[in-house]
């Protein structure tokens, strides 16, 4: 199976933030992955990144999916509920309510979706002490809620709160919050393998 029209939507996880590449522009797990596909697959994976910094699920439902159909992708991933869960009045059922909105209106086409829980990064978060237990709950709960709703047909998801590692620090830029490159890689190895697990590599982008 190959993707040759990839569109991703999100926050700054998808934007590409804390991958920087020589030139100082982002480069981001979403683009590491269309090259992955099209080193997997010698389909050439063409990447539009829609994503913003500081995305709720409400910004990318007003502001990046109505730009989607225009684009017609084979494949779409979203990436959102970490600017969410930051608000002081967080609703898991709203933040629910809105990515099921979401996801139906994604798959509607019959495009493969790509989502991801959130990792537990609780501990290596800049935050006081008293504040970590009120974060890891709500990285559980919003990481619950992208669970149930991703459970629909169309939908892959990337449960990133069960995979082991993704908390090392060694894997974040200096804000403790983003992934560096290696963390980027690694979420894109982790997707491709999701989408074509097994499959080699036939030659590197």
């Amino acid at each position: 199976m190959t993707w040759p029209t990839y569109v991703a939507l999100g926050d700054s996880l998808t934007a590409g933030k804390g991958d920087q590449g020589p030139d100082g522009r982002r480069i981001g797990w979403a683009q590491r992955l269309a090259d992955m596909l099209t080193a997997r697959t010698a389909v050439p994976c063409s990447l539009t990144n829609l994503a913003a910094d500081g995305a709720t699920v409400d910004v990318v439902l007003a502001q990046q999916l109505p730009l989607v159909a225009g684009l017609r992708p084979d494949l779409v991933s979203v990436t959102v509920g970490m600017n969410d869960i930051r608000a002081a009045d967080f609703s898991p059922q709203a933040f629910g309510l809105g990515l099921g909105r979401l996801l139906d209106g994604l798959t509607a086409a019959g495009t493969t979706v790509l989502a991801c829980t959130l990792p537990d990064i609780a501990e290596i978060i800049p935050l006081p002490p008293a504040f970590i237990d009120v974060a890891r709950q709500r990285i559980r709960l919003a990481s619950d809620v992208i669970r149930e709703q991703a459970a629909g047909p169309g939908v892959i998801c990337l449960d990133a709160w069960a995979m082991t590692g993704t908390a090392d620090p060694k894997l974040f830029s200096p804000d403790r919050l983003h992934p560096n490159a290696s963390g980027h890689s690694l979420m894109a190895s982790a997707f491709a393998e999701l989408l074509l697990p097994g499959l080699p590599v036939i030659s590197e982008p």
